[in-house]
């Protein structure tokens, strides 16, 4: 998926507040630096796994809903 830019500040502004570095982010999703820096950026493609792995290690959470009102939260 394309990240958004405002999806990649979300993931930058959780990371920086609890004091994460980038590689310890790495360490803890197992979602490479490179891809990290450029999600936080708002570039590139971030897989689905990727980007459920990266909130998962900072605490966010992934909820989808259907117009129907079914509710998913989505975890690693």
């Amino acid at each position: 998926m394309q990240i958004n830019p405002e999806i990649g500040q979300l993931i930058q502004a959780a990371r920086k507040a609890q004091n994460i570095s980038q590689l310890e982010l790495q360490d803890m999703s197992g979602v490479s630096a490179s891809v990290i820096y450029k999600a936080e950026q708002g570039r590139g493609d971030l897989t689905l796994g990727s980007f459920i792995a990266l909130c998962d290690a900072l605490g966010i959470q992934v909820i989808c809903k259907s117009p129907l009102g079914t509710e998913v939260r989505l975890h690693g």
